[in-house]
C-alpha cells in the first residue's frame, strides 16, 4: 500500500503516514532531549541523545506513535467515510457487523488489537489501500511486532474487506491471496504424555484440575470450557452421565458421554456456581483469554521447573483425548473412523479426526511392523 499523495508528498515511500505528534513539549537538558505530553505531563522519550533531525525522526517511529497514539487516542467514530478508521469502527461494532458479532469473544479481542496496530493510518482512503501496500505493512508489522502477529493482522484485514465488500463499501478485497509469513508447527498442540499428566495434576491446584479434567476427558476447546454450565452435565440412560452442548466456534449441537473417571471428579465438586469451569474463588472465569493465560503461564512455569517438556498446551489435552478414542479401538483389534473422532471432538470436518491422531496411526502401523513381544515367564 502507497502513502496518499497529499499526505506523504508522493508516491514511492511506505505505507507510513507523516503523522504530525501535536501537543508536545520537547525539553533538552545536559545534551540529551525529554519529551512530554503537554496535557498529561506524562513523558514520551526520556534522555534522548542525537540532533534535533534524529529525534524527529525518533518520534515517527512505530513504538513512539503507538505510544502517542494511546495518549491521543480519536474516537473511530470521528474517522472520514470510506478511510480505514471509518471501515475499522463499523465491522468491530457487533451491532452493525454480522460477520463480527458471530466471533468468539477471543477473536474479537484479537481481531480488534490487531487492527489498533493500524491505527496511524486510519486516515488512509479505502480506494488506495494496495495489495503491494498490504505486504509492505505485513513486512513493517514483522519487524514491530513479530510474524504470528502479522499474520492475525492480515487475517483481521481479509475478514473485515470481505465484510465490506459484500456490502459495496469496498470494491474488492486486496488482502486475498497474501501469503502469510509465520509457518505452523505442524507438532504444535501436542499430546500429553502421561508422565506428564501425573506431574500436572500432581502440582496443579484445584481451578485447574477442574479444566484439564474436562479438557482431557470431553475434549472441549477452551471458549466452550468456560462456558460450560452444571446443566449441560446430563444423565444418560448407557453411560450414566453424558454433555450436551452447543460449541460456539460452529453451533454444532454435541453430545459427548462423560467418562468414569470425570463423574467421579465432578460429583466431588462443590457446586458454586452454575459454570463447572471457577477459579480460586468459586466464580467463573471472566472470559477464555483470562483462561487460556493463566494456563499457559502455568504450564510454560511447569516446564521451565522441568517438571514436563516443552510445548505443554491446553489444546494438546483435545489431541489426548482423540488419541485415546484411536488407541482404545485398537486395543479392541478395532478402528474408529475420522468421522467418529471428528463427531466426538464436536467438528463438522472429518479430517479434524484425521489430524488430531495422525501420530496413533503411525504407532499402529509401526506396531504391525513388529511381532509381538513375548511374556517372560515368572519365576
Amino acid at each position: 500500500m502507497r502513502n496518499h499523495p497529499s499526505r506523504s508528498g508522493g508516491s514511492g515511500r511506505n505505507w507510513v503516514a507523516k503523522v504530525a505528534l501535536r501537543g508536545l513539549k520537547i525539553a533538552r537538558a545536559r545534551g540529551k532531549y525529554y519529551v512530554y505530553d503537554r496535557v498529561s505531563g506524562e513523558a514520551l522519550l526520556r534522555g534522548f541523545e542525537g540532533t534535533k533531525v534524529e529525534l524527529l525522526k525518533r518520534l515517527g517511529e512505530p513504538d513512539t506513535l503507538g505510544a502517542y497514539n494511546i495518549r491521543r487516542r480519536r474516537p473511530l467514530e470521528s474517522y472520514p467515510e470510506k478511510t480505514l478508521g471509518w471501515l475499522v469502527a463499523w465491522f468491530t461494532d457487533p451491532e452493525q457487523c454480522p460477520e463480527f458479532k458471530i466471533l468468539s469473544e477471543t477473536t474479537r479481542s484479537e481481531y480488534t488489537d490487531r487492527l489498533t496496530y493500524l491505527e496511524p493510518e486510519f486516515d488512509f482512503p479505502l480506494k488506495d489501500i494496495t495489495q503491494a501496500g498490504l505486504y509492505e505493512v505485513r513486512d513493517r508489522c514483522v519487524k514491530d511486532k513479530w510474524p504470528a502477529f502479522a499474520d492475525k493482522m492480515l487475517t483481521a484485514l481479509s475478514s473485515m474487506f470481505t465484510a465490506a465488500t459484500k456490502r459495496g463499501k469496498m470494491t474488492s478485497n486486496p488482502a486475498i491471496g497474501i501469503d502469510r509469513i509465520s509457518k505452523p508447527d505442524p507438532n504444535a498442540n501436542r499430546e500429553w504424555r502421561p508422565e506428564e499428566w501425573s506431574a500436572i495434576w500432581e502440582h496443579a491446584s484445584l481451578k485447574f484440575r477442574i479444566v484439564f479434567m474436562l479438557a482431557r476427558h470431553i475434549g472441549y476447546r477452551g471458549q466452550s470450557l468456560v462456558k460450560l454450565q452444571w446443566s449441560n452435565y446430563r444423565s444418560d440412560p448407557d453411560y450414566g452421565k453424558c454433555f450436551r452442548a452447543i460449541h460456539r466456534k460452529n453451533s454444532e449441537q454435541h453430545w459427548v458421554p462423560a467418562s468414569q473417571a470425570l463423574q467421579s471428579f465432578l460429583d466431588g465438586l462443590e457446586r458454586t456456581s452454575t459454570y463447572i469451569a471457577t477459579r480460586h474463588n468459586g466464580q467463573p472465569w471472566r472470559d477464555e483469554e483470562q483462561l487460556q493465560k493463566q494456563v499457559s503461564n502455568f504450564l510454560t512455569d511447569m516446564a521451565r521447573k522441568g517438571l514436563v517438556g516443552d510445548g505443554l498446551t491446553l489444546h494438546g489435552l483435545r489431541v489426548t483425548y482423540a488419541a485415546g478414542i484411536k488407541r482404545a479401538a485398537a486395543k479392541r483389534k478395532g478402528s474408529v473412523s475420522n468421522a467418529a473422532i471428528a463427531a466426538a471432538l464436536g467438528d463438522r470436518d472429518e479430517r479434524m479426526g484425521a489430524h488430531y491422531t495422525r501420530h496413533v496411526e503411525n504407532e499402529i502401523n509401526v506396531v504391525q511392523a513388529f511381532p509381538k513381544p513375548k511374556r517372560q515367564k515368572k519365576k
